[in-house]
């Protein structure tokens, strides 16, 4: 996490950043903004602290020197921005009383920071999802119904969701919106097993393994698998079997059953080396809306996979080596085309060039590719193709290091599906490279 503020003198020559690094050690920089020189020699102090509250400290006793020197805070967050504007606006007052919850909540007591939350009520940053998430921690700290509690993280977790799906902007400081996401679905999946609802503490601490996964995080999925869903323990042994070499897993791995997991495992070289995890089928109307979404109509073999499966994952599992194959809910394909388009082109102009190579070297739009399936924590995925014509429902493979490349064309997508897995099973290594395995 790097949490900058970023200051304005007129007429803005000498614009200035200051950066708070948390963590173990601590750290806050200072940055020359529009910096003419060595780009090396841009920082003017970088200093480590033994402790959060020390660094929190220094942090804003050089913003508040900065503003007796006739600096403004103005409204940038990204921390790797290197120039500001000529007339950049003032940061409003209750973006700075965000600003200041968010630090106070890095090491001060509770006390402060529902006093801070207090001073906030009234505002608009009582509107925010960050504002939202931190009256939800409050709520949790301080005991209070766990009810109310996941009633709050709730309401964080559906008010960043409806700003992203509507295209409105949020305030949540430097904090990248899917770390945002996930600190609010890790404080929900607590709350919803404070109440003694584990069933809604593991879909939501699942979703989170996938949006935001961590070690700890995986941690707390096996833990909660073991301790309420004896028969589903398997999965946690998975998780042990392939993360337990970062640590953390020493729990599960001594619960009886797994020394005989990791036998069965590492014998499994005849095995096929892979198997379905449950998944949440979809509905008609939940393709439906999806085909809306796209403007097109899914191909058969996929709607009929989607109808069987849904959001699902495929789940490869070698004896030294594991992976996932993540398959997309129909509501997450809209979005998910959109993230490859906006990788692919930066700008209108670089769009339709990418347009026109691919329908020159591979005879698709670009366009009507949608990503349907990618693998666990690899930045590729499985296309398919679903604009009317010979090429309807060829699915590909892509990847982000060869961003204009498509790879192993399929006719179909039951053709790809079956491909990928007699490959798994015959340890083909084409197969396998889909996986990085």
């Amino acid at each position: 996490m790097h949490l900058a503020k970023f200051f304005h003198r007129p007429p803005g020559d000498d614009d200035r950043e200051l950066i708070l690094i948390p963590g173990s050690d601590p750290t806050v920089l200072g940055i020359h903004m529009n910096w003419k020189g060595d780009p090396d020699a841009d920082e003017f102090l970088r200093k480590d602290f033994s402790n959060i509250a020390d660094a929190i400290s220094a942090f804003r006793r050089l913003a508040s020197e900065f503003v007796a020197a006739g600096y403004f805070e103005t409204i940038h967050t990204n921390y790797t921005l290197r120039d500001l504007p000529p007339d950049p606006q003032a940061k409003p007052d209750w973006q700075k009383g965000l600003d200041e919850l968010m630090m106070l909540a890095l090491g001060a007591p509770m006390e402060r920071q529902a006093s801070q939350l207090e001073a906030l009520s009234g505002t608009p940053a009582e509107h925010e999802p960050l504002y939202l998430w931190h009256a939800a921690r409050r709520s949790y700290s301080a005991g209070d119904d766990a009810a109310r509690t996941v009633r709050l993280a709730e309401h964080a977790r559906d008010t960043l969701a409806a700003r992203r799906a509507s295209g409105q902007s949020h305030y949540a400081w430097s904090i990248y919106q899917g770390d945002l996401e996930g600190y609010i679905l890790e404080l929900l999946g607590d709350a919803w097993l404070k109440a003694g609802n584990p069933d809604a503490a593991l879909t939501t601490i699942e979703h989170l393994c996938k949006v935001a996964p961590s070690q700890t995080r995986l941690i707390k999925r096996a833990e909660l698998i073991c301790g309420y869903f004896p028969e589903r323990r398997e999965e946690a042994f998975d998780d042990a079997y392939q993360w337990s070499r970062f640590g953390g897993f020493e729990e599960i791995m001594a619960l009886p059953g797994y020394a005989e997991y990791v036998a069965r495992r590492k014998a499994s070289k005849s095995a096929k080396g892979w198997r379905w995890k449950r998944g949440k089928p979809a509905s008609e109307a939940e393709i439906s809306a999806a085909e809306q979404a796209l403007d097109t109509r899914l191909p058969d073999d996929y709607r009929g996979f989607l109808l069987k499966r849904g959001e699902s994952e495929l789940l490869v599992r070698l004896p030294e080596a594991s992976s996932e194959l993540r398959f997309y809910a129909p509501g997450e394909l809209a979005r998910q085309r959109r993230n490859v388009l906006d990788f692919i082109a930066h700008s209108e102009d670089e769009l339709a060039e990418a347009c026109a190579y691919f329908r020159k070297q591979y005879g698709v739009s670009l366009k009507h590719l949608v990503p349907i399936a990618e693998p666990s924590q690899l930045s590729r995925c499985l296309l398919l193709h679903v604009e009317p014509g010979a090429r309807y429902g060829q699915c590909f493979q892509w990847d982000h290091n060869g961003a204009w490349e498509l790879e192993q064309e399929q006719p179909s997508f039951d053709v790809a599906l079956k491909a990928l897995t007699d490959g798994i099973a015959r340890r083909d290594a084409t197969a396998l490279a889909f996986f990085d395995l």
